[in-house]
């Protein structure tokens, strides 16, 4: 007996529909198989990079102590020879991208460089050094001082001391450091640094104005040595920096008192540097490295990575 056309037509419409829903059911699990198939290929991409990294900043830190340890200008570091930023090609596509020092933005055209030796030791200041810090005074100084906590491992340490807000702790974060002998290098102190140590507000200035102008003449040497190449703008002697600035500027008594009295802490070469270093594996950006390092004995203080 033969079937109405109407079950026929039922019949071969209830097949189309399940044609159709297994279709979009394949299509659905396709599409969900690409997606996992490509985010498996972007993170092997990301694990690829993010480990390549690491081997990468270690080849890049060798290099440094290596150059730290050629270095062309070994009796002084300047504001230019630390904030230059330098990049070295390796094979296959890898390379990396270093600098000495840490950068903040000021202005709209200023660029404010932190140099690990040119900021304030905390384990090391004086509690009238501290008290001259950004966002500090005597009271909170001496908290500083006669913390338990002290010597400190750790800038980020002295927010455990009483009355030292996050508020305070930000406006000097960026003049101190637990790092070195406690000398400052004079070429890349920083204004609120030099103030801190004694200085006048003019005082302050007059030096940075003299190392942007002030350049360095090479050292006299034998007629038949090499000539030496452009040394640079900045100080390269700190015996001879009182006369330096007494020929570029006019100073009061009390400033160059003041000056002379600094002069066993101030320095003119880096003896710790913050080595900053982006790894560039398979020609693109991966993990970023800042560390603390003292190039005379190749030793490794602080590592950072992000």
């Amino acid at each position: 007996m033969k079937q109405p056309s109407i079950y026929r037509e039922i019949k071969r419409g209830s097949i189309l529909v399940v044609c159709l829903w297994t279709i979009m059911i394949l299509g659905i699990l396709g599409l969900g198989i690409t997606g996992l198939v490509f985010q498996e290929i972007r993170f092997g991409k990301t694990y690829a990079r993010l480990v390549a990294s690491l081997p990468i900043a270690q080849g890049a830190l060798k290099t440094v102590f290596y150059l730290r340890q050629n270095d062309p200008t070994p009796a002084f570091d300047t504001w230019d020879e630390l904030s230059k930023e330098e990049v070295l090609s390796l094979c296959a596509n890898n390379s990396w991208r270093y600098f000495f020092v840490d950068k903040n933005k000021v202005g709209e055209n200023d660029l404010e460089i932190i140099d690990e030796s040119a900021l304030i030791n905390l384990n090391l200041a004086s509690v009238d050094v501290l008290a001259r810090l950004p966002g500090m005074d005597k009271e909170r100084a001496e908290s500083l001082v006669n913390s338990n906590l002290r010597p400190f491992s750790s800038i980020y340490e002295v927010l455990l001391v009483k009355d030292i807000t996050k508020e305070r702790f930000l406006l000097f974060k960026d003049t101190v450091t637990v790092y070195g002998t406690g000398k400052v290098n004079i070429n890349t102190a920083s204004k609120a640094v030099l103030m801190a140590l004694g200085l006048d507000d003019e005082v302050a200035n007059l030096i940075l104005r003299f190392r942007r102008e002030n350049k360095i003449k090479p050292p006299a040497t034998d007629p038949s040595a090499a000539p030496v190449g452009d040394l640079g703008y900045g100080i390269s002697n700190v015996a001879t920096l009182l006369n330096d600035l007494r020929e570029f500027s006019s100073l009061g008594l009390r400033q160059e008192q003041d000056l002379l009295m600094l002069l066993p802490v101030l320095d003119v070469k880096s003896e710790y540097l913050r080595f900053n270093v982006v790894a560039m594996p398979n020609g693109q950006e991966g993990l970023h490295y800042s560390i603390v390092i003292h190039p005379l004995t190749k030793k490794i203080l602080s590592w950072t990575e992000y």
